[in-house]
């Protein structure tokens, strides 16, 4: 019986979790507000045809037209407005703004209206003179209460019905009814430039079109447009209504056709008037529209009507006309989602209230406002409807158990390390103790962060294998590390690798070498605890405080007491782990697939996922070119002059063990490589015939994996893997927490109070220093986390590229040239500094080459500046350069060059 018991206990954690949509994703609708309520006399009708969009932080809402005096079927004669609403979007809800005067120049409704950041802009549109082509900008001045009006140039076209976006500052604006057809552009304005003024594009390859949506959304690693269904009068017949859809690169300016607008059954759904807005990481929402059934019929009667010249037949089918919009069920409820990425289709659910058409989806923070619209024919709508989609997936106890486990021992293993921590040499070096193939180990788990490990499978469910010889670089350059920079820090007995600069060079190059090492990795830490933070509170439930808050006490705990050998270790447990786990996901993730191994290798190559050469000469992009020069470049100024780096290959006993640690980390890179390379593709096949699994709720990308590993796998299997996301995280934290002590208590501390030579008192500050870094790194993540800005990740890279490259440089020339000064070394960094901002800001260089352009320009500035200055004498500089290093396996002790040198 217990044997039963404990079989079935593993099955339960073994067996696939099936969730469908409706159990992890949780649509909550609301009416936030009701025009009535600020116009009663007119605004209880609601409007069709409003502008409507969004300006810091206010709901603007424009124009529309409605039937006052009785409906158009009874005779009732359409009214276009001129009226401007606000909508005070408020921490509390939405309030109405009252009592502000203000008014559009003209009557107007019908047009498209896009938010940017310099306001609301209103285009086209018509009024009872017919399409109109004004273009104007409502601002909001928050602080005021008050807008600002201002034209922009006029359409070369008079347009209604017509739908724009906004994307990298620029308007596009795609079909539309003109005076007498409809319309095929597609039209651009640059609403940053000096002038700006419109210019025709490619137009679609597809029919002429009104009343479609033009929405922008993430494709792989940057926007593309996508315009979906609408509809085109055809003389004397029936309108044709369209399900087709397509994707608009704005890079190349191409147009490309793709599968059509389905239900969950497959079926294609021809949709106009409806309204649609982006949503999270790479879903695009379709809401309501008319659908055909309805709206043909009505058509038909209208041109039996007008073909008729027979009293009784035209009173005949008006009856009929009548009969049909009495019977009228409303418009299409059903809300369709489509993935930008996968382009599938799937029905996320149905509307809970009788859909709006003519009307338009504006996002405000985790917001879809739907404003008034016209619900049935001649009917509109007063009320303002709100979208808020929630994540209802739940982690599980047994997920829990094993999280609080995982992270338990971590602890325990830092406490009883902390025995062997008795002088600043064990917390900082761990006495030399630390095995090579541990060392090596640890190298590599110190580059695959937490970020890593959920970024490389996102960027190739994104993208493709491009970037794969990015990681392949630290092999290639592993050799010219061991060759180049190993033998100095290892024979001049250096704890930190900025000692080398002062031996070098001088003193003040040391400092600035320290002083930007802790300047950027303190800034890593906010960022390495928060943006892992975010992707687990999808996934886990967890706020994202609460993530921030385990990460950083647990490591501030483990980290303090074991120093770098605790470090070390728990990295060893984590890449252990991190890679048997997604090795698992990988071969589930291809079990659940249901399809031989054949056609899934046919169509990951079919889908274009498995490209991995780019051999363009674009130097903007990740051309094979770009990603072996940046790559190379960048491991080259990691493994040479990186502190959290170097700091492990100095903790093993001797040079040989050292190097074999350094080449052990590296050609990890390899089978980690394949694999988070191939759970990248594996994902987006998983995911192209699972499209209802892919949630709107991951607002990031790189949340796709953690998504998968909670929905997808088995309790306990799920709870360790996210366990080792939070190790991996915890992982970057400590390394960067104990490599910031070392250098500020080697650096600084002792040379601030030499008096303070005791072993115990320097320990002591290191564990404080320790301490005090944590706790602001866990301090920045939280306010970070506060103020909603995750995108800092790419700017933290940039800066990184940007200045760490330039360190590389200083160290790099002073090993390989005999002529290169102090001087020189500090003017070459300010030089490359500046070079590297011009870089950034004048050009569209891949930030995959910064870290090349500073290492060279750091390089090539201080040689030249050198010139100005004396040339350091040859016995200044003895052993310290490739030149005169000396082969004897005896390390060349530290007190003993810096006596030669008169220090």
């Amino acid at each position: 019986m217990r044997r039963l018991f404990i079989l079935l206990l593993i099955f339960q954690c073994w067996v696939r979790l099936e969730a469908s949509q409706d159990e992890i994703t949780q649509l909550n609708w609301s009416s936030i507000a009701n025009l009535e309520d600020v116009d009663s006399e007119v605004g209880k009708l609601g409007y069709a045809g409003m502008f409507v969009g969004e300006h810091r932080g206010a709901i603007i809402m424009a124009g529309g037209a409605n039937f006052p005096e009785q409906m158009p079927w009874d005779g009732g004669k359409k009214f276009w407005w001129n009226s401007i609403f606000f909508l005070d979007v408020t921490p509390n809800g939405f309030t109405w703004v009252k009592n502000l005067d203000v008014k559009l120049s003209k009557n107007l409704a019908y047009g498209a209206a896009v938010s940017t950041p310099q306001g609301v802009v209103l285009i086209g549109g018509e009024n009872e003179s017919g399409p109109q082509n004004d273009v104007t900008m409502l601002s909001w001045i928050p602080e005021r209460k008050e807008l600002k009006v201002s034209h922009l140039p006029k359409l070369p076209i008079h347009l209604s019905y017509t739908t724009a976006t906004y994307s990298h500052g620029k308007v596009y604006v795609a079909g539309g009814e003109e005076q007498d057809k409809t319309s095929d552009a597609f039209l651009v304005l640059d609403i940053a430039a000096e002038n700006p003024q419109w210019k025709s594009l490619a137009t679609w390859p597809g029919a002429p079109r009104s009343n479609a949506v033009l929405v922008n959304q993430m494709s792989g690693d940057y926007e593309k447009l996508y315009l979906f269904g609408g509809r085109r009068k055809v003389p004397n017949a029936i309108s044709e209504l369209y399900a087709d859809v397509f994707e608009y690169d704005p890079r190349l300016n191409k147009w490309n056709q793709l599968d059509p607008i389905k239900d969950n059954d497959g079926a294609v759904v021809p949709i106009s008037a409806m309204a649609g807005a982006p949503y999270g990481s790479g879903h695009i929402l379709l809401f309501g529209g008319v659908t055909g059934r309805y709206f043909s019929k009505l058509e038909a009667l209208a041109l039996k009507i007008s073909n008729t010249e027979n009293d009784e037949e035209k009173e005949y089918f008006e009856e009929e006309r009548k009969k049909l919009i009495a019977e009228h069920p409303g418009f299409s409820n059903q809300i369709f989602s489509f993935h930008a990425i996968t382009k599938t289709w799937t029905v996320l659910d149905d509307m809970p209230f009788t859909s709006s058409v003519n009307t338009i989806a504006v996002t405000s923070g985790n917001h879809i406002i739907i404003p008034s619209g016209e619900t049935s024919p001649g009917l509109r709508t007063s009320e303002i409807k709100s979208l808020t989609i929630k994540n209802k997936q739940q982690f599980g106890t047994l997920n829990y158990i094993v999280l609080g486990g995982y992270l338990g021992i971590l602890v325990v293993m830092g406490f009883f390390i902390s025995k062997k921590q008795h002088n600043v040499a064990d917390f900082f070096k761990a006495g030399g103790r630390v095995p090579w193939w541990a060392a090596g180990i640890s190298v590599f788990g110190t580059q695959l962060s937490a970020i890593t490990f959920m970024a490389i499978p996102a960027k190739t469910f994104s993208t493709d294998w491009t970037l794969f010889f990015l990681l392949m670089t630290i092999i290639m350059i592993s050799p010219v590390i061991i060759a180049l920079f190993l033998p100095f820090f290892r024979r001049l007995n250096l704890t930190t690798a900025y000692e080398y600069l002062e031996l070098r060079f001088n003193r003040t190059v040391r400092n600035l070498g320290s002083l930007i090492y802790v300047t950027l990795q303190f800034g890593r830490l906010g960022i390495v605890l928060l943006l892992p933070s975010l992707a687990l509170s999808v996934v886990t439930g967890m706020s994202v405080e609460l993530c921030i808050l385990i990460m950083g006490v647990l490591s501030i705990l483990y980290t303090v007491l074991g120093g770098i050998e605790a470090v070390i270790w728990t990295d060893v447990i984590q890449v252990l782990v991190l890679l048997g786990g997604a090795l698992v996901s990988l071969v589930l993730m291809v079990y659940h697939m249901d399809m031989e191994w054949s056609s899934i290798k046919e169509l990951a190559l079919d889908s274009g996922k498995m490209r991995i050469f780019d051999t363009s000469f674009d130097f903007t992009g990740t051309a094979i070119w770009v990603v072996l020069i940046g790559g190379l470049a960048s491991n080259l100024v990691q493994y040479g002059s990186d502190q959290t780096v170097i700091q492990r290959y100095l903790t093993t006993k001797d040079e040989k063990t050292a190097a074999r640690g350094i080449m052990t980390g590296a050609w990890m890179a390899l089978p980690s490589a394949l694999i988070f390379f191939a759970i990248g593709t594996a994902l987006y096949l998983f995911y192209l015939q699972h499209p209802q699994d892919l949630s709107p709720v991951i607002q990031n990308t790189d949340s796709i994996f953690p998504w998968y590993i909670v929905t997808q796998l088995p309790q306990g299997v799920s709870g360790l893997l996210i366990a080792a996301v939070f190790a991996a995280a915890m992982s970057s934290l400590d390394s960067s927490m104990n490599s910031v002590a070392t250098v500020i208590t080697t650096d600084f501390y002792k040379r601030w109070f030499p008096s303070q030579k005791e072993e115990g008192k320097q320990l002591t500050f290191a564990r404080w220093v320790t301490v005090a870094i944590g706790v602001g790194g866990t301090l920045l993540a939280l306010m970070m986390a506060s103020m909603g800005i995750p995108s800092l990740w790419d700017q933290f890279n940039m800066l990184i590229g940007l200045f760490a490259g330039g360190l590389g440089g200083i160290f790099l020339i002073g090993i390989l040239s005999r002529s290169v000064n102090g001087q020189g070394a500090v003017l070459g960094l300010a030089a490359s500094a500046l070079v590297q901002i011009l870089v950034k800001y004048q050009t569209d260089l891949s930030i995959h080459l910064y870290a090349f352009t500073g290492l060279v320009s750091a390089m090539l500035f201080t040689y030249l500046f050198s010139l100005l200055f004396q040339k350091p004498s040859p016995k200044s500089i003895e052993g310290l350069t490739i030149h005169s290093l000396k082969k004897e396996k005896e390390e060349m002790q530290y007190e003993g060059v810096m006596a030669y040198r008169g220090k």
